[in-house]
């Protein structure tokens, strides 16, 4: 019997779009190849439960409460001598808590889905405790400079302009692939609109509005939900609230006082048949959702992006017409009324260009990458 190629993937749960790209990639990899065995690992789990659970809680609370902070340290992580000492700082730490695991369970190739297990395992390298090779996946549309590590040999990126990011910050550009974002593959073969519908219990004739606030649900859905109320036409709102439960409640509440038709949902494993059936979507700006976006051609509207990699992602979008952006709920109503009422012909538009860009194979081409690089040493 053939040795197994082991592919450790290591994330870390800081959003759940690094998460579900390495699991996308885990699987689409097992599907297509022999012989080949898949782990995945969350950077938190080599934290103490106390410190994982505190670091998560802040961020997200940074996220909510203070995002011009949050803005203030990307911009400087990205700029300051000091940051990349305090990265290395960190990475060396983490390393020596993670490498007798990694050296126990002696995977062929490394696939990192985020900037902090990237620095990690740059450390390890760098101090020569790894020979194999490494690839890091950026699931945004443009690159921090805490991804940078010139000991990593693979980089899997959405564009052109961050591999000129790469390069400027000394990256060789034989290092660099250019693949687009790992989305579920179902995104690659999206089901029939109809079918949705009628599952759905919705009306063709009626504009659909979905709204998605990420898995945390970080959005005031429910005053979105309002919103839609005001603009002069029937609508039908799909509200996906994630895993936040107060604002699943909200919304629920709403539903006997609204025009509107609204469906809330909690944590779906479906997404892609939500986005096929919709006009618009309203959300948050993460890489992996406006990915699927671009995939399942729906025109996307940005509410206030946070500072960091959201607007950097916003303004990469609006660039490449593809979404609009609201920074606060009365521009949600005008660009409602722009769309939906003044201008439907900019629908299409922003649907022609989304299908344009959307890369719904990146997932396949990037699996198909990872075990060849990993054959290399392994010989799979």
């Amino acid at each position: 019997m053939a040795k197994s190629c082991k592919v450790l993937f290591i994330s870390a749960p800081i959003g759940a779009g690094h998460v579900k790209a390495a699991q996308s990639i885990a699987e689409t990899m097992c599907r297509r190849h022999d012989h080949v065995e898949t782990r995945l690992v969350n950077v938190f789990d080599f934290f103490s439960t106390f410190i994982g659970k505190n670091i998560l809680t802040i961020y997200f609370k940074v996220l909510e409460l203070f995002p011009k902070i949050y803005g203030i340290a990307y911009g400087w992580g990205n700029e300051s001598p000091v940051a990349l000492i305090g990265r290395q700082i960190i990475s060396r730490y983490l390393a020596r808590r993670m490498e007798q695991y990694i050296l126990g369970y002696n995977p062929d190739i490394i696939v990192c889905t985020h900037a902090t297990p990237a620095g990690i395992i740059s450390s390890l390298l760098k101090d020569k405790k790894l020979t194999i090779p490494v690839v890091s996946i950026v699931t945004d549309f443009v690159v921090h400079r805490l991804w940078v590590y010139p000991e990593i040999q693979h980089y899997v990126i959405a564009n052109e302009r961050m591999g000129n990011f790469l390069y400027n910050h000394g990256i060789n550009s034989s290092c660099v692939e250019v693949m687009g974002i790992p989305v579920d593959e179902k995104f690659s073969r999206l089901p029939d609109k109809e079918k949705i519908m009628q599952k759905l219990e919705l009306r063709s004739e009626i504009r659909t509005i979905l709204i998605m606030g990420g898995g945390a649900g970080l959005l005031p859905m429910d005053k979105i939900v309002q919103c839609c109320e005001n603009i002069g036409i029937p609508l039908q709102v799909i509200v996906v609230a994630g895993k936040n439960k107060k604002m699943y409640q909200k919304v629920t509440k709403l539903q006997s006082k609204v025009r509107n038709k609204v469906q809330v949902l909690g944590y779906v494993d479906y997404v892609n048949e939500l986005m096929v059936i919709a006009d618009l979507i309203i959300s948050k700006p993460g890489g992996i959702t406006c990915a699927e976006t671009l995939c399942a051609g729906v025109p996307m509207l940005i509410y206030r992006p946070i500072p960091g990699q959201e607007e950097a992602n916003t303004s990469y979008l609006i660039e490449q017409k593809v979404a609009l952006r609201a920074d606060s709920l009365l521009d949600i109503q005008f660009i409602l009324v722009k769309l939906f009422v003044e201008q439907p012909d900019e629908l299409i538009r922003l649907r022609k260009n989304s299908l344009r860009i959307g890369r719904p194979h990146a997932t396949v081409a990037i699996a198909d990458y990872i075990y060849s690089q990993a054959g290399i040493r392994h010989n799979c």
